[in-house]
């Protein structure tokens, strides 16, 4: 054997290479001159050096777009996540010890001589001063039935036995189609129906403003709350429309509270 079969056989550096991504043949550089690729991003499967003889085939390159697609998606899943998990949170019941939490009964006092203002082509008549503190049991909003642009939502609030997480806790409490639904999780009601149903009411809330809209908008099963504004009726081209009822204890249509919300507080 040579001396020259000794020695370590020295490879030629090409001077050009094709980009793995676009076929463009140019001279070395860090990236390709035509689409952008950065070829430190890629590596071969052998050891040979990057030139001429590189292919597509042989290498895997770095793609840009792709991440960055990939990137949005988990953005987006995360962004629904959080809001899922927002959701849950804000929209879970609040839980309260055993007893009464609100003992008194709402108040109102009939308005002899009412003076009406108009909401959009709605007359607004009020009825009675209505001021009360409740605790809510459901609320469910409104968007596409004849009143939705003036009562977006309805609350149903319960007070005495109704505000006693013992009592709740083995009822099932419902609302829809501007009704609301309770009964008991057993087949014995804690107490008598019509004791449960005097206690508690669902109303349909008009709210004054924005402001108490939105803070209707964020009531939770549990908040205990504070009320003031006015029972009222509804007048539409001369033609009463909605009317509120004035009593605690009846049942059926017609036996739900409209109520004009001049102040909402959550305690």
């Amino acid at each position: 054997m040579s001396e020259n079969d000794h020695k370590e056989t020295n490879f030629p550096v090409a001077s050009t290479l094709v980009c793995p991504k676009c076929g463009h043949s140019q001279p070395l550089a860090e990236e390709c001159t035509r689409c952008g690729v950065i070829f430190s991003k890629i590596h071969s499967h052998g050891n040979e050096p990057l030139g001429t003889n590189v292919s597509a085939s042989s290498i895997t390159y770095y793609d840009l777009v792709k991440e960055r697609k990939q990137w949005i998606l988990l953005a987006v899943l995360l962004i629904v996540l959080a809001g899922l998990l927002y959701h849950t949170i804000s929209t879970r019941e609040i839980k309260h010890p055993p007893g009464v939490l609100v003992a008194t009964e709402p108040k109102q006092l009939v308005i002899p001589n009412p003076q009406p203002w108009r909401k959009g082509n709605r007359l607004v008549v009020p009825i009675a001063r209505f001021a009360l503190q409740a605790r809510v049991l459901s609320k469910e909003r409104y968007h596409f039935d004849t009143m939705a642009d003036l009562s977006p939502v309805d609350v149903a609030l319960g007070w005495g036995p109704m505000s006693d997480q013992q009592v709740l806790d083995q009822l099932e409490i419902g609302q829809g189609s501007r009704r609301y639904v309770l009964c008991p999780r057993q087949n014995r009601s804690p107490l008598p129906m019509d004791r449960l149903l005097a206690t508690s009411s669902n109303m349909h809330m008009l709210p004054a403003t924005n402001e108490i809209k939105s803070r209707l908008f964020s009531l939770r099963r549990g908040n205990v709350i504070e009320m003031t504004g006015y029972l009222v009726g509804i007048q539409e081209d001369g033609q009463w429309t909605w009317m509120s009822s004035l009593s605690r204890t009846d049942t059926g249509d017609g036996a739900c509270e409209i109520v004009w919300v001049e102040t909402l507080k959550v305690r």
